[in-house]
């Protein structure tokens, strides 16, 4: 077995790595580690996880949130025995994927996110029709649109004011960006969790030219699409732990503490 670590920059994640490089056994390897140790915060996981999708991902929090994170600095001889004797457990965390309609009906998978995926048009208004399962469901104005995950409902979601959903539901969420409401311009005007058996289609009816598009951290600049479809992705990350902390404990130790 291989692993490889991948530190956040700062002085603390820089000296758990070199007393976890200290005491573990396998070899290191850049090219296809088994294992990847993640060092610093949600940031940090999520990039490893981008980055080593086949890779079980071990989270080691030093940040300032650390929902993903299952180990902590005081626990660093805990994580370390686990790697070196197999003795952890692991939890499976899905994706969600988000892919691109052309003008043509070719298809184009633009990415798959752990947190969230938002479309934006930040210089003007965005309209899109909402389909969710093939129908339509309302037609959005205003600046964008996010759907998160269960674990990302507390990252971009919770700021826009969406709901903090608990991870043991199988679920996502669409969000609105500043949506415009009025007499004439109606939308539910709420977060709206699904089913993650729900596919929702965001239709470009009005033409628009361009729009930007975010994975996780990742951002790219779209033009001439007809829909983006965002779905529950097959595909999922193994995040590793020893004894699993309670989602809610998460929430209250992050926020209510």
């Amino acid at each position: 077995m291989k692993y490889l670590t991948v530190v956040k920059n700062d002085q603390e994640s820089k000296k758990v790595e070199e007393k976890i490089r200290e005491k573990i056994n396998l070899e290191y390897s850049k090219e296809s580690p088994d294992y990847v140790i993640a060092i610093g915060g949600d940031g940090t996981i999520i990039q490893a996880s981008h980055s080593y999708p086949n890779a079980i991902i071990f989270g080691v929090h030093t940040g300032h949130l650390g929902f993903y994170a299952n180990y902590d600095v005081d626990k660093l001889d805990e994580l370390i025995n686990d790697i070196n004797s197999n003795t952890f457990e692991t939890l499976d965390i899905e994706y969600i994927s988000c892919e691109v309609i052309d003008k043509n009906n070719n298809v184009l998978l633009l990415g798959e996110a752990l947190n969230e995926v938002t479309i934006l048009t930040p210089l003007r208004t965005l309209i899109l029709d909402v389909n969710i399962d093939g129908k339509h469901f309302e037609t959005f104005r205003g600046t964008g649109l996010c759907v998160s995950t269960t674990f990302g409902s507390t990252g971009y979601n919770k700021s826009l004011h969406g709901a903090v959903v608990d991870t043991s539901l199988d679920a996502f969420q669409l969000t609105e960006i500043a949506g415009i409401n009025s007499n004439v311009y109606r939308t539910l005007a709420s977060p709206l969790v699904l089913s993650k058996n729900r596919v929702i289609e965001l239709v470009n009816s009005n033409n628009m030219e361009k729009a930007y598009i975010t994975v996780d951290f990742l951002a790219k600049e779209i033009s001439d699409f007809k829909a983006i479809r965002i779905k529950s992705s097959n595909d999922k990350i193994k995040m590793a732990y020893h004894e699993y902390e309670d989602h809610l404990k998460r929430i209250k130790r992050a926020f209510l503490k």
